[in-house]
């Protein structure tokens, strides 16, 4: 559709077999106070009804576009979604989350401001819509740069709210000038490395304490899937994290500390995805996948190190003393045996 003027926000939901869950997504969306409002549903080759939703909603209110394209996964469809939006801001909802009202109070308050960045708190729930954690922050703001540090601390390090793109409107006119998108070979990890790519250039940014989004939590639903990239999104993860600490001067050992241990955690990931029930690699790839990621040479550096990481005793000694063997065997059995947590 044409908007006389563009509208405030553009909301980007990619759509996947959701038919459960879309009506209540949308609903939450259109159903808001705050009207000034572009919404775009990305059907990404949905078998189901998701798509069918997805035309009922743009025949029932003009400020609903739908696409539809064979399935090619989440990164692709926010990105065909980027292509087509239109206003002031940009952000991203999953279909089987929803929103409250207080994604109004957030609108009506940061439209009369001008930051490139606006990240909310965020809520977890149960599938039945229980309350499981809520977070509350005090506001806190940056502008041309200053004290852009101080607030990458109060959102990354350490704190809950940095990894996705739900809780943050970003300005779509920094996002045409550096031609971001999303990394098409990832499924996981997408939003993080979009953040870390927008917050190094980004010259202002404002924490407002609405949590709107309300995330649900399912069990299960990404443990049983195979990611055999799994380090080397870590990877790229790390060397953009140092990229980003680097460019604001950020050389404190517990800012350090966070980055290095949540490579080494990733790192541990991936040799977790190896010994899952499913992987169909043969017996030697996986050995060989696992003496890869042991003898990555940032891995070895950190292990070096006299810092003390909380992860898994035995999963860490055959990080650190590089037994690849001993660590399929052992946790190949765990899982067999116990079928605690793949099955």
């Amino acid at each position: 559709m044409q908007f006389i003027n563009k509208p405030l926000i553009t909301i980007i939901i990619p759509v996947y077999n959701a038919e459960k869950y879309l009506k209540r997504c949308v609903d939450s969306i259109l159903n808001q106070s705050f009207k000034d409002l572009e919404l775009i549903l990305v059907n990404d080759g949905s078998t189901d009804g998701s798509g069918e939703i997805c035309d009922f909603y743009s025949e029932y209110d003009k400020r609903v576009q739908v696409h539809h394209l064979l399935n090619g996964g989440p990164s692709r469809a926010r990105n065909h979604g980027l292509n087509h939006a239109v206003g002031k801001y940009i952000t991203f909802i999953d279909a089987d989350d929803y929103i409250n009202n207080y994604f109004s109070d957030a609108a009506n308050k940061v439209s009369i401001n001008d930051y490139d960045l606006i990240v909310v708190p965020f809520n977890v729930v149960n599938t039945e819509l229980e309350p499981l954690q809520h977070n509350q922050y005090k506001e806190k703001s940056f502008l041309k740069n200053e004290k852009k540090d101080d607030f990458l601390r109060g959102i990354w390090l350490g704190e809950p709210l940095f990894g996705s793109c739900g809780n943050k409107w970003f300005k779509n006119t920094v996002i045409q000038k550096y031609n971001f998108s999303f990394n098409n070979d990832f499924y996981i990890a997408e939003d993080y490395l979009f953040n870390l790519h927008f917050y190094r250039e980004c010259q202002s940014a404002v924490l407002v304490d609405f949590p709107y989004y309300n995330y649900v939590q399912y069990e299960n639903s990404l443990t049983s899937r195979i990611f055999y990239n799994r380090f080397e999104i870590a990877k790229t993860v790390y060397v953009e994290s140092l990229k980003l600490i680097k460019s604001l001067n950020i050389n404190d050992s517990y800012s350090r500390n966070f980055v290095e241990e949540s490579y080494l955690s990733g790192v541990l990931r991936a040799m977790f995805e190896v010994a899952k029930k499913g992987n169909k690699l043969t017996l030697k790839d996986k050995i060989m996948e696992l003496k890869r990621y042991i003898s990555d040479k940032d891995v070895r550096k950190l292990l070096r190190n006299n810092n003390r990481y909380k992860f898994n005793r035995l999963a860490f000694y055959c990080l650190k003393y590089q037994w690849p063997i001993v660590y399929y065997t052992v946790f190949k059995l765990r899982y067999l045996l116990k079928g605690w947590l793949y099955e």
